[in-house]
């Protein structure tokens, strides 16, 4: 089929999917297609805009209405093609917090709470419930400690013992949900399977496994408001100039607000007015930095099926060692999932986001999994729905094995 009618019968699918959707009450949101012929004018547009997937040289994304008046001042150029469509307006009532009819297989905040503590009630000697803080709206960011008891007593009397550890965090942005559910498909392997599993049983012995299910619960949560997906990437800060929301992946403070990024509140890549301006990023960092032991570092995003590693911030690569044992990691693990294994800068330039903060920062081992599907197109992109939840946990379980093994020593991955 010939690329321009391939594309009219694209945005005419996007338009009956959102139709039935949509109650067409609320802000205006676009589809874009936009063209970009290197690295370089792919990061100039991603000083503006997200960047949600990039296939040759098209990017497609979901755009504000903000953000598209940006593109067409300074990109019009860029621009093939949008289409727009409307999304529901937002209520406040805590009551309306569950997802669409076809999903509600997805986790909520008060579904994901209620899960972890049936876990810890289960399995209580190896797992424990922690807090690492609260949200804008006072949400506990909880999450699930996984270790042996021994470990546990271990440590509560001596807590500078090391035993090697990673955290899983997911959903920094508001609407990638099938990022917890991954976390939480995570959860329930390891401890279903302890004292069955011969592999399982010796990393929970060996290991501190940190799993956050739910780093950003407001935005997550506004995201499905009136049952109705919201197209919400930012958390819910209220901005001085009546806007709402910052881009929690660029609000880390390593070498923050160098490109990548934008400083205009209405941007869906706000970086906030300050490196760690917001409490989820603050307590966040507090966590990995009250937590020594934290060698490897898993951060879920979606979509598009990659493994991204630093650095982000700028072209080149972490160098020397570290860089081959991330390639090294990166190839290791695409081998089982069949994502792309690349540098982060190696899509565009993106600032403060949490893998360049962990390693740059802290000496942590951090990789990005961009989750499935792998197209925005046909593929469910932000919302794949509830038949995505099976297969991409399959993809990913052994990946997350590994890293949860090479916590000791990211280094055995060149052995």
């Amino acid at each position: 089929m010939h690329r321009k009618h391939l594309l009219k019968k694209i945005l005419l699918t996007l338009a009956i999917i959102f139709s039935t959707t949509s109650s067409f009450a609320g802000d205006s949101y676009h589809f874009v297609h936009l063209k970009a012929q290197n690295v370089e004018e792919r990061s100039a547009i991603a000083n503006h805009i997200p960047i949600d997937q990039i296939i040759d040289d098209s990017i497609y994304s979901v755009v504000s209405d903000y953000d598209y008046k940006i593109i067409q001042k300074n990109f019009p150029h860029f621009l093939v093609a949008s289409h727009i469509y409307q999304i529901p307006s937002a209520t406040t009532n805590e009551n309306d917090d569950e997802f669409p009819s076809n999903d509600t297989a997805y986790h909520t905040y008060k579904e994901t709470i209620t899960e972890l503590n049936q876990y810890q009630q289960k399995y209580p000697q190896i797992s424990e419930i922690f807090s690492i803080g609260k949200s804008l709206e006072g949400k506990d960011l909880l999450g699930i400690h996984i270790t042996a008891h021994a470990n546990k007593v271990a440590l509560k009397q001596n807590p500078d013992l090391f035993i090697p550890g990673i955290v899983i965090v997911a959903l920094h942005h508001s609407r990638e949900h099938l990022t917890t559910e991954l976390a939480l498909k995570y959860v329930d392997h390891l401890l279903s399977n302890y004292g069955k599993d011969a592999t399982i049983t010796s990393l929970i012995n060996t290991r501190n496994i940190y799993i956050i299910p739910m780093l950003n619960p407001d935005g997550g949560m506004y995201d499905i408001k009136n049952r109705s997906y919201q197209y919400w990437r930012k958390n819910r800060r209220p901005n001085s100039n009546g806007s709402f929301g910052v881009d929690l992946n660029r609000n880390y403070g390593y070498q923050w607000g160098t490109g990548g990024s934008s400083n205009s509140p209405n941007s869906d890549v706000y970086m906030g007015p300050t490196p760690f301006s917001e409490p989820e990023t603050i307590a966040f960092k507090d966590f990995i930095t009250a937590t020594p032991n934290i060698r490897i570092l898993l951060t879920l995003h979606t979509y598009s099926e990659l493994i991204l590693y630093p650095w982000g911030h700028k072209y080149s690569g972490v160098g020397g060692k570290d860089e081959e044992v991330f390639a090294k990691m990166g190839q290791t693990m695409a081998a089982w999932n069949n994502y792309t294994p690349q540098r982060s800068s190696d899509l565009y330039i993106a600032s403060g986001d949490t893998c360049d903060w962990a390693y740059g920062e802290r000496g942590i081992f951090c990789f990005t999994f961009e989750l499935s599907p792998k197209s925005g197109w046909f593929g469910g992109g932000f919302y794949p729905g509830t038949k995505a939840i099976e297969p991409t946990f399959q993809a990913n379980i052994k990946p997350a094995l590994y890293l949860i093994d090479l916590a000791d020593s990211p280094y055995r991955a060149l052995k």
